[in-house]
Formats: C-alpha cells, structure tokens, sequence
C-alpha cells in the first residue's frame, strides 16, 4: 500500500478562488471521491456511499479501513486468533459500552475503532476489515 493523496477536482469557473470542496484520493490504484458538505466529508468508492467523517484524518482512517488487505495463503498458527473470534470480542465489548453509556452499537464501534486507530493502527485495521466483511455477508 502506498502513500493517499488528493487531488483537488473542485469547480472553479463560476468561483476562480473558492477554497476546495471536491477531491479525488488516491490509495494504490484505487480512487475514492470525496466532497465536502458543511458538516461533514462524504466519501464514495464508485456508487457504494462509505459514509460521512468529520475531517481529513478520519476520511483517510476510513479509505485505509475499506481498502482490502492482501492476506497470506499461509493458514493461521495455532496460537492466533482468527478473524471471527477478534470481531466476536469487538462485538461484545461494544455491546458493553453502548449499554454502559447509553449508546447505540454502531456509535460504540465508531468510537471503539477511533480509539484503536490512534493506538494500534494494525489492530484497528484488522477489525475493519473483519467488519467490512461482516457487512457483506448481511448484504
């Protein structure tokens, strides 16, 4: 996986010095598109809507979430965890927090996933991408 950037694809003609509210970002040979409302960015992959995030940094936690991880044809190691058991532990500790707190299950998961993006990026990538995957078995 590469370095994300942004390319700034915003409509000037009518604006020539409004500030940038559109972009296309890049991770590997993907492309995302990203436009910026009032409250919040948007991102799409294609037509799939991935959601709404509050800056720049999030945007990029999400596209890196959402990008597939290229996994080994090793299987796991007896002593690892598989990635049914490390989202049943997510899904029950979120469940912990959303009743502690008042909470629905997916604020939870959103703050639980911000928490572990700033503290072990690996982690949080992995159960992304166990999420992700549940996901699109609901589907």
């Amino acid at each position: 996986m590469g370095a994300i950037t942004w390319t700034d694809e915003t409509d000037r003609r009518l604006r020539p010095y409004a500030s940038a509210n559109r972009w296309a970002v890049t991770l590997g040979d993907k492309i995302y598109k990203v436009e910026r409302m009032p409250a919040a960015y948007h991102v799409w992959d294609g037509l799939d809507w991935l959601g709404m995030y509050v800056d720049e940094e999030d945007v990029e936690a999400a596209i890196v979430a959402h990008t597939p991880v290229e996994e080994d044809a090793a299987e796991p190691a007896s002593g690892d965890t598989v990635d049914a058991d490390v989202l049943a532990a997510f899904e029950a500790k979120a469940d912990e927090i959303a009743k502690v707190n008042q909470w629905t299950i997916a604020r939870a998961e959103t703050v639980m996933l911000t928490y572990l993006r700033d503290h072990s990026p690996a982690e949080a990538a992995t159960i992304a991408a166990a999420l992700l995957g549940r996901t699109k078995r609901a589907a």
